[in-house]
């Protein structure tokens, strides 16, 4: 009997490659790449079936061969991506700019993230239409997906309210988040941009795509009065077994260095990776990180992280220094400990000198 593979990670990246390169050789390329056309049983192994393949005349374009590849391998690292591309092209024979291609393939995964296909769907709850995962979303989210604002009535599962946002827990271990649009300007502004939570799902999802812990976004929404849109709606996994970056560093500080230590080297290999993949965090502190007791870190209210054609030397300092600056309250950051962190940032960021940085971010008092 074949078994869906309806989750990322079942299937190795040499499985993967192995898989492709065989299709590919014979004409075969999947139509809809997704690790949902991925089945394996235990006569065939890792297999896609026919009526997701066709045939194409030309097989030896690299940039759908490797995108192909890519969009199996939901859920990998960059550096895995990186890896198992190289393998792709060497058993074809092939060379190609693979961090081009990539980065290429990230920007239309993004743009595919609000389209009708194998991975997303849109659904429709009333005035509201609805741009969600099928892989994330289940049947217990439909109630909120039905009536949101039933969600965000101040109660014991709210999170957060401000004049701005609301926060509340939802059924299906979930987050609902709604953007209200208050001001005159912020209504002006929105209908010519993409709301605050169509931003932030793509964000999400982007980041994700590059292998960064964050909260993944299920589902969004926009609600429109008269034709201006007045508030929208970012459905997210809850992240559990874990706690606010800022209480972790303040109960861990002295007794609990080692512990310490790893959050470190986390954070500084994720701002590393959103560095290398275009991303700035002006808003990069410990409050908005989550850890576990593994010392492993989510980055959490991505409205500081946005996407630059080049992440220069002076925003990359910005980004550092404002981490650097906000945990010495929380408890002395040691001059060990910065470097530590700086360290995992450079071998993430794959260039730079933690030296050189330490004595750049020491030209401001870090307290």
């Amino acid at each position: 009997m074949a078994l869906d593979l309806m989750s990322p990670n079942e299937a190795s990246p040499e499985e993967l490659v192995t898989l492709l390169v065989g299709y590919h050789q014979a004409g075969s390329f999947v139509r809809d790449p997704s690790p949902l056309v991925l089945r394996r049983d235990d006569k065939d192994g890792l297999f896609i079936r026919q009526a997701d393949l066709e045939k194409r005349s030309k097989g030896d374009v690299p940039e759908l061969a490797l995108s192909q590849l890519w969009s199996l391998m939901r859920g990998y690292s960059p550096r895995q991506k990186l890896a198992a591309g190289a393998n792709y092209l060497k058993f074809r024979g092939m060379t190609a700019p693979l961090e081009r291609i990539l980065k290429s393939h990230r920007e239309a995964a993004v743009e595919r993230c609000i389209d009708e296909n194998r991975d997303f769907k849109v659904i429709q709850t009333g005035e509201l239409v609805w741009h969600a995962r099928r892989d994330l979303l289940t049947d217990t989210h439909q109630a909120v997906l039905n009536d949101p604002d039933a969600f965000l009535i101040p109660s014991a599962k709210t999170l957060k309210m401000s004049r701005g946002t609301t926060l509340a827990t939802t059924p299906g271990s979930t987050v609902l988040k709604r953007f209200n649009l208050k001001k005159v300007k912020n209504l002006l502004r929105n209908q010519f941009l993409a709301s605050k939570a169509h931003l932030a799902f793509q964000r999400a999802y982007h980041l994700e795509s590059i292998g960064i812990r964050t909260a993944r976004a299920i589902a969004f929404a926009e609600r429109y009065k008269l034709g201006v849109l007045t508030r929208s709606y970012l459905l997210m996994e809850q992240v559990t077994e874990v706690r606010s970056g800022a209480a972790a560093f303040q109960e861990w500080n002295g007794h609990r260095n080692d512990l310490k230590g790893l959050v470190l080297e986390d954070a500084g290999r994720l701002l590393g990776l959103l560095h290398d993949a275009g991303f700035a965090n002006r808003d990069l502190k410990a409050s908005n990180m989550l850890v576990n007791e593994s010392g492993q870190v989510w980055l959490i209210d991505l409205d500081g992280v946005s996407q630059r054609d080049r992440i220069s030397e002076e925003v990359r300092l910005k980004n550092l220094r404002r981490i650097v600056k906000d945990l010495p309250q929380y408890g002395e950051l040691s001059i060990k400990e910065a470097m530590h962190f700086l360290k995992s940032y450079t071998r993430s960021y794959r260039q730079g000198d933690a030296r050189h940085l330490y004595r750049r971010l020491a030209e401001e008092p870090w307290a």
